[in-house]
């Protein structure tokens, strides 16, 4: 059986502006990294590939996490730090950035949150960020040009992510109702359908919108307030391990231990063991 298909762009009116690439980069960096406070003449965009931290403006204070995307605007000033693991950052910076309606050098409305989720195009940013770097790194023929063009088409899916929250506040609502859930039940048996039955909607409709607006899986999101929550107890309580399995929502001890060693690479004993020893004088 053969299948030729053929799919045609309608007539949807384009932005005009031709992105100039100014640097392309990579960081990776331990816990309580700072850059210190600082402004550019350009937009600058980070992809947090991995690790969480915070970033600071002049106006507000923002945290990241690996799958977000985050953008300053030409002239804001802004510092980075990375939380308690390691931080992992693609990124890059333009110029020549002209969008109607919006300051000249600005990519998102000037009120708008620096920080969004990449969300179902996590995977493809990577990539497009990957090459990016690849060609700056190499130098071959057409590279700038390749760059320039990667670049454009990165600022379109961050234009688009914008647009897809500015138009549907109902699917921002619903998140924002499920996370408090989350949140306030994590140490109870929580699931998809009660989840999505807290927020009253599909269950299938409640996980797509939560992953195209957190960029992580609703049980992703449970499992990590769990550990967090589990952390906390191991570095700043004696409770025994049985009961913090029970706090942070695990009836099993055993299966507690093997979730938080598969996600942390070391167990919950070991955990409080080196947390300690490390703020010991």
């Amino acid at each position: 059986m053969t299948e030729h298909l053929h799919f045609y762009p309608d007539d949807e009116k384009c932005l005009s502006f031709r992105l100039h690439v100014v640097f392309s980069g990579i960081l990776n960096c331990g816990s309580n990294w700072t850059n210190g406070m600082h402004g550019h003449n350009f937009c600058e965009i980070m992809h947090i590939t991995n690790g969480k931290g915070i970033t600071r403006t002049k106006r507000e204070k923002y945290e990241f996490k690996s799958g977000d995307i985050v953008v300053y605007n030409s002239g804001v000033f802004h510092e980075e730090t990375s939380a308690d693991e390691e931080l992992s950052i693609l990124f890059f910076a333009v110029d020549n950035l002209h969008i109607s309606g919006l300051k000249k050098g600005s990519l998102v409305p000037e009120e708008a949150c620096p920080v969004i989720p990449a969300g179902s195009y996590d995977d493809v940013l990577k990539q497009l960020l990957s090459v990016m770097v690849d060609e700056l790194t190499k130098k071959e023929a057409h590279y700038k040009a390749i760059s320039n063009n990667i670049a454009t088409m990165f600022c379109y899916y961050i234009l688009r992510l914008y647009d897809i929250k500015a138009e549907n506040p109902h699917h921002t609502d619903l998140c924002n109702r499920a996370k408090q859930y989350i949140e306030e039940n994590y140490s109870k048996d929580i699931s998809l359908d009660k989840i999505a039955g807290s927020i009253y909607t599909s269950k299938y409709h409640f996980m797509r919108i939560f992953k195209d607006i957190m960029g992580i899986s609703p049980m992703k999101y449970l499992l990590d307030i769990r550990l967090h929550a589990a952390k906390e107890f191991l570095a700043n309580t004696d409770m025994s391990i049985t009961d913090i399995a029970g706090e942070v929502g695990y009836e099993n001890p055993l299966t507690f231990s093997r979730v938080f060693k598969n996600s942390e690479n070391i167990s919950p004993t070991e955990y409080r063991r080196t947390v300690r020893t490390s703020s010991l004088p």
